[in-house]
This record gives structure tokens, sequence and C-alpha cells, in this order.
């Protein structure tokens, strides 16, 4: 039922997955013990962002993960990232034996301890300096209890794999879960990730607290975010101007962000939110980050996707998709090429990890259809 598996620094048990295929792929959640290969790059880019922080805070604090499964993801932080002690559990029986195993494997026994907890009762029995959210699913359920939970200027990391939900296609449930209004499009993506930002920001409020993001990005079928809580009201003060609204407009194709809720909105103009206006990530701190990475091949493959985020982080609002743009024109144009006309032009241009066919400009819409329109930018 387990076989030995690599991955990063660790060897680990975990459950034979080739026994778990539905329609040829593999099912992660049909094994008895979860562990989904597909997440590598996560616990990559986390070993990543948890050793950076643990060099600037001087210490090598104390981690909690609720949600253990095979033990992976604590065993590599104290391997890779330089926790000192994590605190690791799960609700299921099948699953502590199989972290204990591996805890034991890699030698790690009075490092990582694994009891079997609920995860909100873990959290709240435990004040950790980091906290990582990894669940299956929306990590809605448990924020409350990790902001109450983790210390001031800790590190809180969570993973979203309901992206269909932060993404507009159940818009009741993201307003269920979230208490945001998604924005189903080309845009969906951003503001997913933005929703998900702005939710944990308003429990931060809620405590007087408030959150600064690290790292925020968008990865095939997760999200993930990392932010610094700090529990004065100074740090919430400035949190409460970071949230806001984004709107659309599909006929003229502006967008943007504001601070209230728009009155009356006309013009075929969408809104969403409330989600995180400011900045996902500290490029600052994502460049102290990439300087530490290891010349190996995995964590070479997490430091491109950190890479891909930056552009991202500058304060140009939303991006344009070359579909959208040439949408009205009979045409789609190649964004590398209306990039670097743009940029040949004077005009700020950039990619954005979201989507291959995005483009981050300063240019309004107008503008950019002028220049698709008297120069077509194809790709032949």
């Amino acid at each position: 039922m387990y076989v030995i598996q690599r991955e990063g620094a660790v060897s680990f048990y975990a459950p034979d997955l080739s026994k778990y295929i539905a329609g040829g792929r593999i099912e992660p959640a049909w094994a008895p013990v979860f562990y989904n290969p597909a997440m590598v790059n996560n616990r990559s880019i986390s070993v990543i962002i948890v050793r950076a922080y643990l060099r600037l805070l001087g210490r090598n604090g104390v981690l909690c993960e609720p949600f253990t499964g095979t033990g992976i993801r604590s065993i590599r932080y104290v391997k890779e990232a330089g926790v000192e002690r994590v605190i690791a559990g799960d609700v299921d029986n099948a699953a502590v034996d199989v972290a204990l195993r591996n805890v034991e494997l890699n030698g790690l026994r009075d490092q990582v301890k694994v009891i079997r907890s609920d995860a909100n009762v873990l959290l709240a029995n435990n004040k950790c300096d980091i906290i990582d959210i990894d669940p299956y699913g929306s990590p809605a359920p448990f924020i409350n209890s990790a902001l109450l939970s983790i210390k001031h200027g800790g590190l809180l990391c969570a993973t979203a794999t309901d992206l269909a939900v932060l993404q507009g296609s159940y818009v009741n449930k993201a307003i269920r879960r979230y208490g945001f209004r998604p924005l189903r499009g080309f845009l969906s993506r951003e503001i997913g990730l933005r929703g998900l930002l702005g939710f944990i920001a308003r429990q931060a409020l809620m405590i007087d607290a408030g959150v600064k993001p690290l790292l925020a990005y968008w990865e095939r079928h997760y999200y993930r975010v990392c932010v610094i809580v700090s529990k004065d009201r100074g740090s919430a003060r400035e949190t409460v101007r970071n949230l806001g609204y984004a709107y659309y407009c599909s006929e003229s194709l502006r967008r943007g962000f504001i601070n209230r809720y728009p009155i009356g909105v006309k013009g075929g103009c969408m809104v969403s939110g409330p989600l995180w206006i400011g900045t996902i990530g500290d490029v600052e701190f994502l460049d102290y980050s990439l300087a530490l990475v290891n010349n190996i091949d995995y964590e070479l493959r997490a430091a491109e996707i950190i890479k891909g985020t930056l552009p991202d982080n500058l304060p140009i609002p939303l991006y344009y998709t070359v579909t959208e743009l040439g949408r009205g024109l009979g045409l789609i144009p190649s964004p590398l090429r209306l990039k670097s006309h743009l940029m040949e032009n004077g005009i700020e241009a950039y990619d954005t990890h979201f989507t291959t066919e995005g483009i981050k400009t300063s240019a309004e819409p107008w503008w950019l259809i002028r220049v698709i329109r008297l120069i077509p930018l194809t790709n032949n």
C-alpha cells in the first residue's frame, strides 16, 4: 500500500498512487492517506519563502501544520528551510501513523511532533511563528483560528483549491464562504486571488490585526498566499487602505480598483469585491528569497514560478488579454509583439503569471486597440 518516495531532500513513505487512477489520471483523494505529487512546486516554493523569513526573523521558529497527511511538508521545512520545531497534526489516524513513520525515517523525532487533532483545535492549543494551512479545498474555515494562534509578526501561508468558487463559477458560494463577489471572465484568476487575500485581511481586522502579503500566486489548480500578520492597530489601519473593489467594463475594456463600492454602475461595467487592491507580494522580500535558492533542480523550478510573479507586484491595476483586445478586430495579437511595440514607444508593458496571453500595461484600452488596428501584431 505504501512505497518509498523522494521529494526535495526527503525520502518518505506515501501511498502507491498507481493504484488510484481514474480516467487516466491519479486521484490522490482516493488513497488512504492524502499525498498529491502535483503540489510539489507549492511545497518547494514554501520552503524557499520560510527559509528567507527565518533568516530575517533571526531565529529558527516554531511552525504549525494542521493538515500534515504524510508529513512531507513538515519534514521538508525542518530539513530544507531550517525550522527548529514543527507541530504537525491530522484528524485521520492513518495519516498520523504514516507521518510518524516518516518522521522516524528522517531522524526528526525531536523536531517534529505529530498528533491526531482537529485542525482548529490544534491551532487553538498552540502559539506558532509560522502557520501553514494546506487543506483539501478551502482554507476559509481555519483562517480565524490561525490568526488567533499566530504570534505578532508571524508568517501565515494558506492554499486554496476551490478555484471554481473564487473565480466566479459559484457566485453565491463565494459570497457565503469568502464574503466577496467574484468576477467570471478574462480577469477571474487575479480577481479570485485578490478575493482570497481580501478575506484573510478582513478576518485579521476583526482582531485588530493587519496583514502584508509577501507572495501570492496562481498555479494550475490552486492559489497560494503567504502574509505577515502584525497584531497592532497601525498595521490594521494600513490593511483597511488596501481593501476595496475591482471594476471591469466589457464595452470600453476599462478596469481598475476603487476604495468604495460605486453606486449605480452603468455601461456594461461589473464590480467585484470586497477584495485586496494593494500589491500581492513584497518584491524586496522575494528578491532576498531568490538569492537564497540552492542550485538544485526542484528549487530552481520553484524559483522560476516566484520570478514570474514579480511583474504582478507593480502598481499597474489588473492585466489585459490579447483575446479581449482583439475580439472586435477579427484577430488575436501576439502578446510578445504587442509588449515589444509598447516598450519601444516608451510605454510600460510586462508579462503576468496569471495567463500566457496577458499583458500588464499603463496604456489605456482605446490606445491599445488603436495600435493593434494600425499595426497588426499577429504571429504571422
